[in-house]
């Protein structure tokens, strides 16, 4: 299919514009590789990708301050490139190195960088939302101009978790982003299986009586505009905030998931955020060579994350009971 540029946001400078493809070149490299470890076998359990969606964890991500927090699930690897993890640190984790944030004790994107304002994923997914609302009651009470972002999918919205979350934050009126994943399909169901208005910023607008913005998922400039006035809005004292950015998971729920439910048509409709973004920068003069140099250098950095990552050593057997009680049991 042709691909249709971003549509132009003349505010995001080009520096930005440029961090933005970085941030979603840095996760569409990683997942590549990443996947394919999971093919060789390489990496226990599975691995769940935010292929085609990096443009809602690179844009938000990189649209809060640093001093704000973020809270991202599987498919926002982005933002924790937009808060300064290293690749090498997302890598160790699913090579399962003793240097890496569970120090081989769990795999995939199941940990926080609290250096980074990062706090850990929760499985289930949704519960990451009562936890940023209290997040930003704390701010709130303390009178700190900072600010808690979470994500969440379409799916997850149908948990009765995010409603109370949500339901919370609007009566607390607590510094809280809610930036909602409607990427089609919760696993393989459908959204209009799971709820008659599929229209999640409507309901999010009535059910709650909180700013929503509908934005294109797709396109990382847009993301990243909607996200940061929605960050400042409740920074100001504005209450929750919330975006839905629509889009399609390129990949099925999980590496196993070969997504053959998807109908053509409805890929037909979205496109790829990262070249989207790269028509926009060529449509604003830069040079193919300029953009392809982004795409090396953001190559080259996950290359030589995975060989450090691959260098680290294995956790010791000795070492499997400490962390799970208080005291650690000795031998």
């Amino acid at each position: 299919m042709p691909t249709e540029p971003c549509a132009d946001a003349p505010e995001v400078g080009r520096e930005t514009r440029l961090q933005l493809l970085r941030l979603m070149l840095l996760q569409r490299y990683a997942e590549e590789r990443i996947m394919s470890l999971y093919r060789q076998g390489r990496i226990v359990g599975s691995v769940y990708t935010g292929y085609q969606q990096e443009a809602v964890g690179a844009g938000a991500g990189l649209a809060l301050g640093p001093d704000d927090v973020a809270l991202p699930l599987n498919r926002e690897q982005a933002c924790h490139y937009a808060r300064g993890v290293p690749v090498a640190h997302v890598l160790r984790n699913f090579l399962g190195k003793a240097t890496g944030p569970t120090f081989g004790r769990d795999g995939n994107m199941h940990f926080g960088v609290p250096e980074h304002g990062i706090f850990p994923l929760v499985s289930m997914l949704g519960d990451l939302c009562p936890v940023a609302v209290g997040a930003a009651l704390a701010f709130k009470r303390r009178r700190e101009p900072r600010v808690a972002l979470t994500f969440f999918g379409d799916g997850a919205m149908s948990t009765g978790d995010v409603h109370e979350a949500i339901n919370l934050a609007a009566v607390l009126q607590v510094p809280v982003v809610f930036v909602v994943q409607s990427n089609q399909y919760a696993y393989s169901t459908p959204t209009n299986r799971q709820t008659v208005n599929t229209n999640l910023a409507e309901r999010l607008r009535g059910g709650w009586s909180i700013a929503c913005e509908r934005v294109d998922g797709t396109d990382a400039l847009a993301v990243y505009t909607a996200a940061r006035a929605a960050i400042e809005r409740a920074r100001a004292g504005g209450g929750p905030q919330a975006i839905e950015a629509v889009t399609l998971r390129g990949h099925g729920h999980a590496a196993h998931d070969d997504a053959r439910y998807v109908p053509s048509e409805l890929r037909e409709r979205f496109q790829d955020p990262i070249e989207r973004l790269a028509a926009r920068l060529a449509a604003d003069g830069l040079a193919p060579a300029e953009i392809d140099a982004v795409r090396q250098r953001a190559r080259e950095e996950v290359a030589a994350a995975l060989d450090e990552a691959e260098a680290a050593p294995a956790p010791d057997p000795a070492t499997l009971l400490h962390g799970v009680y208080a005291d650690p049991i000795s031998s």
